[in-house]
């Protein structure tokens, strides 16, 4: 269970969230399916053998935290727009005129796993160097879902009207949303509350960290086709594996 407390005042609905390293800890199939390994017949016996030291490194070193601040609607505009370089077509602004409820986050699993991963790179053992950065970027995913499970469970029964509310996050450098937003949720939220620094070209630090919006709503809300013309340049496509995940969802 997470401990909440809220940071400002009864109404802010400013949270610290603490979470254990069970609730973003990475399966090894959703290792591989990021590396496109997954179900793989005869997986050499080396890969499996540094899956599970870069797990062990990952329950060893994790320390998961994150931040969440309720935000009314109105104000998602100036700190969506307040860059002006994001995308002309963009499903973000229509998702978020859908929600029932939002909140700015961000959430990061310390620093520790990245600076082990760098040091396996740059002081011998890459390859297990490489697969703790494939963990972590999982792990990333499911600090994520957590957040998102944070939100829905904070929302009240009376939003809900009847139907089953879905949370999904939405960040700067993804879905048109320019990287450079990253500064203006930066300014808003004060992620730095939580060991979380945004660097000049707006990358995080530690990195594998996430931040952005969390938006609450009926599953219509999140559904957009990815035919905008950003997607033909996306290379992950998480959007379509998220969507998926909470369809799938009850």
């Amino acid at each position: 269970m997470q401990n909440l407390w809220v940071t400002k005042d009864e109404y802010s609905m400013r949270r610290l969230i603490d979470m254990t390293v069970d609730e973003i800890m990475p399966t090894a199939t959703e290792v591989l399916e990021n590396q496109g390994m997954a179900g793989r017949p005869n997986m050499p016996a080396r890969i499996l053998t540094l899956l599970d030291s870069a797990l062990e490194l990952f329950r060893e070193l994790a320390k998961p935290r994150g931040l969440m601040e309720d935000l009314p609607k109105s104000n998602f505009e100036p700190i969506y727009n307040g860059n002006g370089l994001n995308d002309p077509d963009c499903p973000v602004p229509p998702i978020v005129a859908q929600a029932d409820a939002l909140a700015l986050f961000a959430a990061t699993m310390g620093p520790a796993l990245a600076a082990r991963s760098s040091d396996l790179f740059t002081r011998g053992g890459p390859a297990l160097g490489f697969m703790l950065d494939a963990v972590n970027s999982a792990g990333a995913e499911r600090l994520g879902q957590t957040m998102c499970r944070n939100f829905l469970e904070l929302q009240p029964e009376e939003l809900c009207k009847g139907r089953q509310l879905k949370v999904q996050y939405y960040c700067p450098g993804h879905c048109g949303w320019h990287l450079s937003g990253q500064e203006i949720v930066f300014e808003t939220l004060h992620p730095e509350e939580i060991g979380i620094t945004l660097t000049p070209s707006w990358a995080m630090n530690p990195v594998k960290s996430i931040s952005g919006v969390l938006v609450a709503g009926g599953i219509e809300t999140h559904r957009f086709r990815p035919n905008f013309p950003f997607c033909k340049n996306c290379r992950e496509h998480k959007c379509v594996s998220r969507l998926r995940l909470l369809e799938s969802m009850n």
